[in-house]
């Protein structure tokens, strides 16, 4: 007799036991040696720090589907797991948990400190890993990397040493963003921007000859007026022709600055006049290096005023606080003329989310633009192809303007710059080691301590103390991850790789600096494809946060409705250029979807009339409905391999969502009850199958629903192997058949048509 199924589908019991299973039996293992074709994956290493979010369950299930699919196609697949060491997030954390026990990194030492931060990842680092082990994940577990691996450690010092020899890397002095919180520098792309409602402040500059006669200037920062060294006008500006060249006092210090005319200067900006502070504001530090204006710095890393002959009694003060005594100074010394309200875009970090400064500062930087010419190359030539296509237009205006990339960062864990200062030539550095002395040192460039210095023989060295931006060891990640500088057989065999699917928010981040440094090093592009999937938003449209309280547990969700369900409503809304807005109805949907399958299941074992056995041929059908259903089968598995082959994953899902409840249920099952019926009404015996007829249908039911397994495999993985198992027999696994395909479709004889009619007409 046929096995028999249980009434319901218990998936948190199924799950766990059935990736166990995987697991044993090998299925995700790759093999370097394999002569079959190659497809490989790198994932987007998620940070230690973190725990499984919307955006990583979008993306981890659709390179499961493609790393399913391909494997079930006889490709020899690699999908490389791992996580990244997360610098500035990670040294975060372990310093909140220092700060429960009233401690500072300061009270451990750097060694000390960075030894606490490896126990806390051996403890609570691979959350995230497990996590996407409960989401099904096939990726190659015996590959598992982390950025700061010794091997992938290797990469970066190799690197770094590479572009330094080569004048890519240098050091120069120059205003970087600066987090006041993290005490380390970002890059312009680690800023996020908030639309915050602030004040415009009109500000009037006294003429130095006449100060009766006066400059209104308008800003946003009235406090760093006190590092103000120009006023600036359009040049063609009517208004101000007679103030170019003049001079004017600067509020609180008196001090004398030029009036100088440059065509930066936005004539329609408040009064059409600017304060120009070069160490503290972008623009005016360009526009100060084109008129060698003098740098006046007057914070400190901390974010407080420096105290000076220009900040006086406002030295200490944080940079609020001194907006506040500013502001209130010039009022009560008439200088003040207007406040209006005025909404502008202010940088913080992406971290924590502090006001980012513009801070004067020595960093290491790489020089970008012979790095992103080729890079710009292999997308234009097509060796990269985006999908949507539209995202090359983005990629190519920001690689065109693309500025060097600061590379140095404050912190004390990550990859510490193998750079080394002789303490003999520059006996400066045994008092303090303050990265803002290192500024016009010339560093020795080497892995290991030197031995001795070239210029006075000493032998005491001390090692630069910055670290390199996590985004330096990730971008390295294709290749550094398969045993680079090695020549190792699985970089021969799966570099580059096939496909990287990520989420949009980090293609300059990332993607970018993958392209340049696998063109670099490889002398290759790092993977052929880049699919950029939409973001998860809530409900109503709105990017899930904390602070809005709209944030999904997928986790919660996976408890609620089970993987397969949640996995699979991803996937039908992964529409390419379109945010997915989740509604929790949806993921009900698609559970209701598992319970359909489940019942078709117990229904045909209990129309079998023998146990369904695997290997036998494929049935001639000999009915009308068993004709349009092998019909309509071919057609579902024809745009399920297209869809995925454009990665249109919403598309794939929706065809066979659409085949397997409308079509193969409702319609087909339906039809096919009168052939198993015993006794049936009179009216009905008409209908009534031939024995050889219904031996055909039956071979055709199970058979059919065997191809509907198999291609939802790669969606719903938990469900599908467990039936699997039920119509196969033991030890077999979905897995290890290969993935339903047709060359093409042919109805000569007009069956589909025809079964169309009869439904309407039913």
């Amino acid at each position: 007799m046929p096995k028999e199924l249980s009434k319901a589908y218990e998936f948190k019991e199924s799950e766990p036991q059935q990736y166990q299973r995987w697991l044993e039996r090998g299925f995700f293992l790759s093999d370097p040696h394999s002569s079959a074709p190659p497809f490989s994956m790198v994932i987007p290493p998620p940070n230690i720090t973190g725990v499984l979010h919307m955006g990583h369950a979008l993306n981890n299930t659709l390179q499961d589907i493609l790393a399913r699919w391909n494997r079930m196609k006889g490709l020899n697949v690699l999908w490389v797991p791992g996580t990244d060491h997360a610098g500035i997030a990670t040294q975060n954390v372990v310093e909140k948990q220092l700060a429960k026990d009233k401690k500072k990194k300061e009270d451990l030492g750097r060694e000390g400190f960075i030894q606490k931060v490896w126990e806390w990842k051996a403890h609570s680092g691979g959350t995230i890993i497990h996590q996407l082990k409960r989401l099904g994940c096939s990726c190659d577990w015996d590959l598992e990397r982390f950025t700061m691996d010794e091997g992938l450690s290797r990469a970066v010092e190799e690197v770094f040493i590479r572009l330094y020899r080569e004048g890519l890397i240098y050091r120069s002095e120059r205003l970087i963003n600066w987090c006041v919180r993290c005490q380390t520098a970002l890059s312009d792309i680690e800023v996020i921007y908030e639309e915050t409602e602030g004040a415009l402040y009109y500000i009037n500059y006294p003429l130095a000859d006449h100060p009766e006669k006066t400059l209104q200037v308008a800003t946003t920062r009235p406090e760093t007026l006190l590092g103000d060294t120009a006023v600036a006008v359009h040049p063609e500006d009517p208004r101000y022709q007679a103030f170019i060249g003049k001079k004017v006092l600067l509020p609180l210090t008196k001090e004398h600055i030029p009036v100088i005319a440059d065509p930066a200067v936005d004539k329609e900006f408040g009064s059409g006049a600017v304060k120009v502070t070069p160490g503290h504001d972008f623009n005016d530090y360009e526009m100060g290096l084109r008129h060698q204006l003098p740098i006046e710095n007057i914070f400190n890393p901390e974010g407080t005023l420096v105290s000076n002959r220009r900040t006086g009694d406002f030295g200490g003060s944080d940079i609020i606080s001194a907006r506040k005594k500013v502001v209130a100074r010039l009022k009560e010394e008439g200088y003040l003329a207007e406040v209006k309200k005025h909404l502008h875009a202010v940088g913080k970090c992406y971290r924590c989310h502090t006001i980012v400064e513009p801070f004067l500062s020595s960093q290491w930087y790489v020089r970008i633009s012979p790095l992103a010419v080729p890079a710009i190359e292999a997308v234009r030539t097509g060796k990269i192809e985006f999908s949507p296509k539209s995202w090359e237009k983005s990629y190519f205006a920001w690689m065109e303007n693309i500025k060097d990339w600061c590379i140095s960062r404050q912190l004390w864990w990550g990859h510490r710059i193998p750079a080394w200062y002789c303490l003999d030539c520059h006996p400066e550095l045994r008092k303090s080691g303050s990265p803002f002395l290192f500024k016009s040192l010339s560093p020795v460039v080497s892995v290991v301590k030197p031995a001795h210095c070239e210029k006075c023989n000493g032998s005491e060295f001390l090692q630069e103390p910055d670290v390199l931006d996590t985004w330096f060891s990730s971008s390295l990640w294709p290749f550094s991850t398969l045993g680079w500088p090695d020549k190792t057989k699985e970089l021969k065999t799966f570099y580059p790789t096939s496909v990287l699917v990520t989420a949009f928010d980090i293609v300059f981040f990332w993607v970018a600096r993958m392209i340049m440094m696998g063109l670099k090093f490889m002398g290759d592009v790092p993977f052929k494809q880049v699919y950029i999937h939409a973001l998860v938003r809530d409900a109503e449209g709105q990017k899930m946060s904390k602070s809005k309280g709209n944030v999904v547990d997928p986790l919660a969700l996976m408890d609620r409705y089970g993987t397969d369900a949640f996995r699979f409503t991803l996937a039908a809304m992964a529409a390419p250029g379109r945010d997915i807005l989740l509604e929790e109805e949806r993921f009900a949907g698609y559970r209701n979807f598992c319970n359909k399958l489940w019942n078709a299941a117990r229904f045909i074992l209990m129309n079998l009339k023998e146990e369904p056995r695997p290997g036998v041929s494929k049935p001639v059908p000999e009915t009308l409905p068993d004709q349009w259903i092998s019909l309509k089968l071919r057609e579902c598995m024809i745009q399920v391999n297209r869809s995925l082959e454009q990665f249109r994953f919403d598309e794939a899902a929706n065809a066979i969502y659409h085949f397997t409840w409308h079509e193969y249920c409702d319609w087909y099952l339906e039809f096919v009850k009168p052939v198993f019926s015993v006794s049936e009404p009179a009216a009905e015996k008409s209908f009534r199958a031939s024995d050889s007829q219904a031996a055909s249908t039956r071979q055709i039911m199970v058979s059919t629903f065997r191809e509907i397994l198999l291609l939802l495999h790669p969606f719903m993985p938990f469900i599908t192997e467990s039936l699997w198992e039920t119509f196969s027999g033991e030890g077999q696994n979905i897995l290890a058949i290969s993935y339903p395909r047709t060359p093409s479709i042919q109805d000569p004889e007009g069956i589909i048509p025809l079964m169309e009619d009869l439904k309407e007409i039913i």
